[in-house]
């Protein structure tokens, strides 16, 4: 039966020591019924990048920009449809950006190839309801994240509803579906009845959000040892063995 396991990369995947994140590969190497999905706010150029890693596992599927791009993780072609479907009401970014002009504290991230999204940094005490209510005036959503993240988003761009539309597709049931996730920019990840785990170190806002969920767990581990201890924990990965008696 096959499982699927989706993990934010930054933080999450990539995070925790050489050993831990190579035994994470190892043993999904060993499993391939459980196939990994990327779910990042990285661009797919810098998710391309990623994959040079020889400890990051190969995804079957791309979730880039928040969840504004999907792609097959095979070839990096983009999956039209579901693409498409995300970016509906997207204004596109030169109208997003002129309309957002008027905000100085609002530093656009020219060094991050973006598609379908714009990205920018903002310290906390400048996210005011007039920069939210000027995103919403464009019919936009957006997420703030790691006290420094803003992103503006097409209205039915997450990485939620991204792997909604690959689970709707593929036919992938709740029940079959791990998230992983450390950041605010996840949070709608863990709106999809799924299996779910938080690594260690996440954001504070994040844990506020999840604060009391009994179907979330919290091994206390960095980046690939927690997500290693889920996949175990729900009996999707075999125990490592233990020393010979």
């Amino acid at each position: 039966m096959s499982r699927i396991l989706v993990t934010d990369l930054d933080g999450t995947l990539l995070g925790g020591s050489p050993d831990q994140r190579r035994l994470l590969r190892d043993a999904l190497r060993h499993h391939p019924e459980v196939t990994p999905v990327f779910a990042t706010g990285r661009s797919l150029a810098s998710v391309r990048e990623v994959l040079r890693d020889p400890l990051v596992p190969r995804p079957r599927w791309i979730i880039a920009d928040v969840g504004a791009t999907v792609a097959d993780g095979t070839d990096f072609t983009p999956v039209h449809a579901l693409q498409e479907r995300l970016r509906t009401g997207w204004p596109g970014a030169g109208r997003v950006r002129a309309a957002l002009a008027r905000f100085p504290d609002l530093a656009y991230q020219h060094d991050v190839l973006q598609a379908g999204r714009c990205s920018y940094r903002l310290a906390p005490r400048h996210l005011t309801d007039e920069l939210t209510a000027a995103v919403g005036a464009l019919g936009c959503a957006w997420v703030y994240s790691g006290d420094r993240y803003f992103d503006v988003l097409p209205p039915a761009a997450s990485k939620g509803n991204a792997v909604r539309a690959l689970a709707g597709k593929h036919g992938w049931r709740p029940q079959d579906v791990l998230v992983a996730g450390d950041s605010r920019n996840d949070l709608s990840l863990y709106t999809l009845g799924a299996h779910a785990v938080v690594v260690g170190g996440a954001e504070p806002a994040l844990l506020t959000a999840l604060a009391g969920d009994p179907r979330v767990l919290r091994p206390g581990l960095p980046g690939a040892a927690a997500i290693h201890a889920a996949l175990t924990a729900l009996g999707w990965l075999a125990p490592e063995p233990g020393p010979a008696p």
